[in-house]
């Protein structure tokens, strides 16, 4: 096998001739060389992170609380309809009207939305309408090739066309849902070399043309409660994405549900940034042809709870499952001999005398579907937890 010409360059104004490295002269004169480039790290521009979406509060340090950084690569990830498709959508509409707080702020830009898994005109569209996007802003992306009637758009194949595309266009983000559906059918998606091979290029585009990445990724359905862990299809997105964001629904104390969005990887910022509640809400748009109804999403109050937390407990019931059988018991039981309603002080200070955790106590209260009421206000505050079907009588 036949050596490529290997030269040394230096970076120091002076560059070393190629009758200073060693040429075998059996090797063809047309036969690709490799070099290697050494720069000082004098010679390299150095660069603020700007931040695509920054929720940085007023009177934090600048840019304290970035989420996605621009110009790279950042996955949203979590289960099944958790409202991950619905967020890029609010993510795209806050960027084309320049209401999305980061570095585009008061800027409109455009959004290319590349979708494999939803219909333009059923879904993306009335979603997009429901979030109150700049419609004129976001692009459907569609590939023409002689050769391919039914071509789409293919990584790494379609990368550079991408890039100048973005470019073009003045493209701010470019949402690729999911990310894995457009990696090229010969290319394995769980190996991490593979997928880098297909995504690198990507990531040089972007940085290149200057526009941001948000990947959509499912979480495995079972693992680790580690969030970047859970990411399906392989280990490669943990060493090329940037930014994490994940999405999560936990029991309340009071018997429902919440949607909860944290920050899980920030390689380029702080990963201490709060989380989000969040709420998937019904809307209908109408259209020529009749209503569409569709959903979007809501940004809430920051939470104490994060995505690993709720993850976390879900990876408990099953080593506790007897232990969460027996507080169902107790609980019941225990509410019953009081009507059907007690404080909740009361309650878990009884919970605690019977070794009973405070995990344990809340998981049975969402089996229970016990209801929780407050009365008062400030330090007369009371809560109040009951049995579906009663009610804290009104002297309490």
């Amino acid at each position: 096998m036949s050596e490529h010409k290997r030269v040394l360059r230096i970076i120091d104004g002076q560059e070393a001739a190629d009758e200073d490295v060693p040429w075998p002269e059996e090797v063809p004169a047309d036969q690709p060389r490799r070099e290697l480039v050494l720069t000082p790290a004098s010679a390299i521009r150095i660069r603020p992170v700007w931040w695509l979406w920054d929720t940085t509060p007023e009177g934090a340090p600048p840019t304290s609380h970035g989420r996605i950084p621009m110009n790279t690569l950042s996955i949203a990830a979590g289960g099944p309809g958790l409202g991950k498709s619905q967020f890029a959508v609010w993510l795209a509409a806050r960027i084309t009207r320049g209401e999305l707080h980061g570095e585009l702020y008061g800027k409109p830009r455009g959004v290319i939305y590349a979708a494999t898994e939803d219909s333009w005109s059923q879904t993306i569209a009335p979603r997009l309408v429901a979030a109150g996007a700049d419609l004129d802003l976001v692009f459907r992306v569609d590939v023409k090739d002689d050769g391919q009637p039914h071509a789409r758009l293919t990584l790494p194949v379609d990368t550079s066309l991408l890039g100048q595309a973005a470019e073009a266009y003045s493209i701010a983000l470019l949402v690729a849902d999911p990310l894995l559906s457009m990696i090229d059918k010969g290319i394995n998606d769980y190996r991490a070399a593979e997928v880098r091979q297909a995504l690198e290029p990507l990531v040089t585009a972007a940085d290149k043309h200057h526009f941001t990445i948000l990947g959509l990724a499912h979480f495995t359905k079972s693992g680790s409660a580690d969030p970047l862990a859970r990411v399906a299809g392989s280990g490669a997105f943990g060493q090329l994405i940037r930014s994490l964001i994940a999405f999560a629904q936990r029991d309340t104390e009071d018997g429902g549900t919440e949607f909860v969005v944290s920050q899980e990887k920030n390689n380029l910022g702080r990963l201490e940034v709060p989380s989000y509640t969040y709420t998937i809400q019904p809307v209908t748009v109408e259209t020529e042809e009749g209503p569409s109804h569709v959903s979007r999403f809501v940004l809430g109050p920051e939470t104490d709870t994060s995505v690993r937390e709720v993850m976390r407990g879900e990876a408990m019931p099953d080593a506790n499952r007897e232990e969460t059988n027996e507080t169902v018991v107790w609980l019941r039981s225990y509410l019953l001999d009081r009507g059907g309603c007690d404080e909740s002080s009361a309650i878990k200070a009884a919970a605690r005398k019977e070794g009973i955790s405070a995990s344990s106590l809340h998981r049975a209260r969402g089996k229970l579907k016990v209801k929780m009421q407050q009365t008062g206000f400030g330090k007369d505050r009371t809560s109040f937890w009951s049995l579906p079907g009663t009610q804290p009588d009104d002297d309490q």
